[in-house]
């Protein structure tokens, strides 16, 4: 059921791409309107095993990766993530955490990938999602492996445990109450590594918002740009 209404969509979406070549506003009008709803089917669809959680989550994944120049659909599809992982929790290894631990869905054929590995691997970003208590509910690879941790490390924890109360109070958490407060935030600074690598960091914030349009939490994505290694 799920790979079909994914089938349908890829489908429709190639069609939309054609249309859109073409302009033929007629199409594009008709197929747009017939891929919302097929778009919330699919997020309504209800995993029945691992396999199907990870299809789910990397199909949304994709959409935000797709339309990642589009800041109103990277909110969407990023919130849709986040539901999902949160739906899904019982999948994640969240051992040696302050949540408690939930039994896995076992796969058919032994393997058993974890949601936060398998969600933005491959971004290059340093991803993260809080809610609107500062608390993690989304953490990528690339920025758990930059405080040397684990992405199920972070969840449910407040941002000053993770990144402390001077960096905290003095530069994110000012940001973070704007975007909670409705406004997209950009700001730069300078940080290094644990091998003393100087690194130029682009943090955007963008409020997230739920499934009834208010603010839920805020989405961070942290570009690196390096700069020069430390001599001292």
């Amino acid at each position: 059921m799920l790979s079909a209404l994914i089938e349908r969509f890829e489908k429709l979406s190639k069609d939309l791409v054609l249309s859109v070549r073409r302009g033929d506003e007629t199409d594009i009008n008709m197929l747009d309107a017939r891929l919302k709803p097929l778009t919330r089917r699919i997020f309504d669809f209800r995993a029945r095993n691992c396999s199907e959680v990870i299809t789910q989550i990397g199909f949304f994944n994709q959409l935000c990766m797709h339309n990642s120049e589009d800041d109103s659909s990277v909110r969407r599809y990023t919130a849709m993530v986040a539901e999902l992982s949160n739906r899904y929790r019982d999948v994640v290894d969240c051992a040696e955490t302050d949540l408690p631990k939930f039994p896995k869905i076992p796969l058919s054929d032994g393997y058993d990938p974890s949601v936060q590995d398998m969600i933005l691997d491959s971004v290059p970003e340093r991803v993260a999602v809080v809610s609107r208590d500062y608390r993690y509910i989304y953490c990528n690879q690339r920025n758990a492996d930059f405080h040397d941790k684990r992405p199920c490390d972070f969840i449910g924890k407040h941002m000053v445990e993770m990144i402390g109360v001077n960096r905290f109070q003095s530069r994110a958490g000012p940001r973070i109450d704007q975007c909670f407060s409705g406004a997209s935030v950009s700001y730069t600074y300078e940080i290094s590594d644990r091998s003393g690598q100087m690194f130029e960091v682009d943090c955007r914030m963008t409020p997230m918002t739920g499934l009834d349009k208010s603010i839920a939490g805020a989405i961070i994505i942290l570009t690196m740009q390096p700069m020069f290694a430390s001599t001292a």
